[in-house]
């Protein structure tokens, strides 16, 4: 099958979540057989595989990037946008259906981090409605964005499909902790709860300086590793230095993706204990699970945490109780057995179910479909 896959807000060169999905299920789908021309805002692929061709339009419109394909025309369009104007504005060019990928709701992202409430002008929530009832077929990362796809634009739920995000499995895997801690230069006389990731007001990160101070009331064998850069970070050290806890967190900001697992193999908990402000299927509690880290993660929001639970890989609290997580902290830390059983059916969980190879046969199916139509 020949795709057209349009992630024409995206810049291949940034690594961020959006990027690395991207990257990953461009890749796997190339890997799998199929021809792949990803059009993107920005960069390119390290190793590219297969058909996979990768084109840079910084303009994002219809006629820049139907000129990319040289030879011939896509069976399918696959879009990565809430809003797949571009995706439908070719479709029509080249006679062919689009399908269309939510990932979440930029809107209501944008508005947090500039400290406001999300709301999506009537003329937006017309244009959306009438471009995604036409798409051939849906594919969220969750279920909560597939009811809201469905309830909020009058989708028909037949063509709405939840294929959750993956994680690299050969790149994220486990790695023995003291040499991770060593390559580091992390103490190996204290405990690590850790985080990885883009530092904004919706991952939490709070809440896990939050839940330390509790802890550490209590032991002084305990410390916290955060690992990412982002708008959040200075009210982040702000938020340590006022809770005492200077001597217990480190900040190291930005690292390359491809270190990242062995800074998460220096962890003895890894956080995500998001508060629900937003709906969606994080990249870390699936990367934190391959490397075989035992995660404490929020239940009762409209993220897909519940993977954890159901692999028995971790712990899932209230996202608001910050006594209900310290004491799972420190129950899990003071079980080794309980942490090692829960890495090591995280990463069967999602060696099974949850890699990047998975997800790009299930989106190639999604597509087949809309061909088939």
């Amino acid at each position: 099958m020949r795709l057209l896959f349009l992630a024409l807000d995206v810049d291949l060169r940034r690594r961020t979540g959006d990027a690395i999905h991207v990257a990953e299920l461009a890749t796997n789908l190339a890997g799998l057989g199929h021809s792949v021309d990803l059009v993107v805002e920005g960069g390119n692929l390290a190793n590219v595989v297969g058909a996979l061709r990768v084109h840079s339009v910084p303009t994002a419109r219809a006629g820049d990037v139907t000129h990319v394909l040289l030879d011939g025309r896509p069976e399918v369009i696959y879009e990565r946008r809430l809003t797949p104007k571009i995706a439908y504005r070719c479709a029509r060019r080249l006679g062919v259906p689009y399908c269309v990928e939510v990932n979440g709701v930029p809107d209501l992202e944008r508005a947090l981090l500039r400290g406001g409430k999300g709301k999506t002008s009537p003329l937006q929530r017309t244009a959306r409605r009438f471009l995604l009832r036409r798409a051939h077929q849906i594919v969220t990362v969750s279920e909560s964005l597939r009811s809201a796809v469905i309830d909020g634009y009058g989708v028909q739920a037949s063509r709405v499909h939840v294929v959750p995000n993956g994680v690299n499995t050969d790149l994220f895997h486990p790695l023995e902790r003291d040499e991770a801690r060593h390559a580091a230069g992390i103490p190996s006389d204290r405990y690590v709860l850790g985080f990885v990731g883009n530092l904004t007001v919706w991952q939490g990160v709070d809440r896990l300086l939050r839940v330390l101070a509790l802890v550490v009331r209590r032991r002084h064998d305990v410390s916290a590793l955060i690992v990412g850069d982002g708008p959040e970070r200075a009210a982040l050290e702000r938020l340590s230095a006022d809770l005492g806890l200077r001597e217990y967190v480190r900040f190291l900001g930005f690292v390359p993706y491809e270190e990242v697992p062995q800074f998460i193999a220096a962890f003895d908990i890894a956080f995500a204990l998001r508060p629900a402000l937003l709906p969606g299927s994080p990249l870390k509690v699936r990367e934190y699970m391959a490397c075989a880290r035992p995660v404490l993660a929020s239940k009762g929001t409209q993220y897909d945490f519940g993977i954890v639970e159901e692999a028995g890989a971790g712990v899932l609290v209230d996202p608001t109780d910050l006594g209900a997580a310290a004491e799972a902290v420190e129950r899990m830390l003071d079980d080794p057995g309980l942490r090692a059983s829960m890495g090591s059916r995280g990463r069967a969980f999602v060696e099974q179910r949850a890699s990047w190879n998975r997800v790009a046969r299930r989106v190639a199916e999604v597509c087949a479909l809309a061909v088939d139509e």
